[in-house]
């Protein structure tokens, strides 16, 4: 056996000692750990969607709790409203719910910097080289930019594990990051539950109808799910081409 074929053959036997991937190199236990709680997170994510049916008229503080969702947050406001649950609970439930996994992202970037940035991001090598100047700790407009990036995290145009990710490449301390967090999170749930509070018993026979509904609810949703990704595989097969 030839010393090319050998290196061939323990480069296909160690599937995650590639270059590609944010640890660049042979894995630690930590990068292992995080890496696969990264996809934990994107599949508890996705597992989540038929669920939410059946719960948005039962039990909107569950689902808030497992979802942290727009949507739970404002029917546990109007469950509120009408005496099912407490505002308190509608709150907390909803702040936990948002914050549950920012953590996760928090930690990857504090292990893996720049190149986790890159993979959220999908920007070059020689971009990424350039960004870490300036979210480096050593630029004070930087702590700024990342801090009120992770406050405005729960915004539909902010991405939230890139700015968590960031936040942990610049050096931002766990306590920090999770007192951002935290602020972001209260302020976008309280809002959502007001809504949901101020509308009350009608946004309540909505979620129960939809509830009554679920089997189909759930049915449709992980056929759409389906034709998108359906869709999207046969798209990269055409750019392949």
């Amino acid at each position: 056996m030839t010393t090319e074929t050998q290196r061939d053959r323990i480069s296909t036997s160690r599937p995650l000692d590639r270059p590609w991937l944010p640890w660049g190199g042979a894995p630690s236990a930590r990068d292992l750990v995080c890496w696969y709680g990264i996809w934990l997170v994107f599949a508890y994510s996705f597992a989540m969607w038929p669920l939410k049916p059946w719960l948005i008229g039962t039990n909107p503080l569950l689902l808030e709790v497992l979802t942290g969702t727009q949507s739970a947050m404002a029917v546990a406001g109007a469950f509120a409203r009408v005496g099912e649950a407490t505002m308190a609970l509608a709150l907390a439930a909803g702040v936990v719910g948002m914050m549950k996994f920012a953590w996760v992202f928090w930690w990857a970037g504090r292990l893996w910097g720049g190149n986790m940035v890159r993979l959220l991001s999908g920007v070059p090598d020689g971009r990424t080289k350039r960004s870490h100047r300036l979210f480096s700790r050593e630029n004070p407009a930087s702590r700024w930019v990342i801090g009120a990036a992770v406050v405005l995290a729960p915004l539909p145009l902010v991405p939230g594990p890139l700015a968590f990710a960031a936040a942990g490449w610049s050096g931002m301390g766990l306590g920090t990051f999770l007192v951002l967090n935290l602020i972001g999170s209260a302020a976008w749930t309280g809002l959502f539950t007001g809504l949901g509070y101020a509308m009350g018993q009608p946004a309540v026979d909505v979620a129960e109808a939809i509830t009554d509904h679920a089997v189909w609810v759930s049915l449709g949703v992980i056929g759409a799910t389906l034709v998108v990704q359906v869709a999207m595989g046969r798209r990269a097969a055409g750019g392949r081409s």
